[in-house]
């Protein structure tokens, strides 16, 4: 038997791109696109998606980066200031999301 599993909560994901996957979600909802129509646009595995959303496996930078462009929005990385107190092995803040026209 193959069990399913199906990942409702959005609102999991803890790490440094919760902000990020957060907008990202509602800017898919917003453009009334399931999950698996992103999964298919996007042409990796299915419920990959739903996996990134809520926070079992992270994206890399180029998969974020074509998550956003699919839906429209521009990935914009921030450098840290020099006088951020911060350990050099965190990673890089991502500062913002915009629409592009």
């Amino acid at each position: 038997m193959i069990k399913r599993i199906i990942i409702q909560n959005h609102d999991v994901r803890r790490d440094y791109l919760k902000d990020v996957v957060k907008e990202l979600v509602k800017q898919r909802q917003n453009l009334n696109l399931t999950q698996e129509e992103l999964n298919a646009r996007l042409g990796i595995a299915d419920r990959l998606l739903g996996k990134w959303e809520c926070g079992l496996r992270t994206p890399t930078s180029f998969n974020l980066y074509c998550w956003a462009l699919s839906l429209g929005l521009k990935l914009t990385v921030i450098p840290m200031a020099a006088n951020d107190n911060r350990a050099d092995d965190r990673p890089a803040r991502v500062q913002a999301l915009r629409m592009t026209y």
